[in-house]
């Protein structure tokens, strides 16, 4: 297998620094409210670690396994790795990076029929300019143009999100 070139495009005591921001905005907006975070497996589960060791307000972590088709918008599966209930609670769906939003418009529905109080969304990287949808992310850690992106939990055929920073696959890869 070819490694992969790459460009570092954020380093761990940026993200870090990034992290800390969105705990403390989590923090203050929902004051008092018992928070869910939903992380969505597998790239948002380090981003979900530790934002919830930054966060100051008790929070339940969840997991939320979407299997689609590759190369496309289309779900066929979503696990839940475990049973939970959201009903009258706020919750933050966490995504490592939110490309069309077409999934997380899915899953914020789903979650409305299941009488969340509000759905949020935050992300590692936010990429709006390829939005199919109407979908805000309310807590983007960085925004990009386009990329692929690799390390801080995002892995590129199934290896380097180990990498403590996050990288953009060069084009062609």
């Amino acid at each position: 297998m070819d490694e992969p070139s790459f460009e570092r495009r954020f380093e761990a005591d940026r993200i870090a620094a990034r992290v800390a921001e969105v705990a403390r905005r989590l923090d203050e907006d929902f004051r008092g409210q018992p928070l869910v975070l939903l992380s969505i497996l597998k790239g948002s589960a380090f981003f979900a670690a530790d934002l919830s060791r930054r966060m100051a307000l008790p929070v339940a972590v969840e997991y939320i396994s979407v299997r689609r088709v590759e190369g496309s918008d289309e779900i066929l599966q979503i696990d839940f790795a475990t049973s939970f209930d959201v009903a009258g609670r706020p919750a933050v769906l966490l995504k490592d990076v939110v490309n069309t939003g077409v999934i997380e418009t899915y899953l914020a529905g789903q979650l409305r029929g299941g009488g969340v109080a509000s759905v949020h969304i935050a992300a590692i990287v936010d990429k709006p300019h390829e939005r199919k949808t109407d979908l805000a992310v309310d807590y983007p850690l960085f925004t990009s143009e386009g990329g692929t992106f690799v390390g801080y939990g995002m892995e590129f055929q199934g290896r380097y999100g180990n990498l403590p920073y996050v990288a953009e696959i060069s084009p062609g890869q």
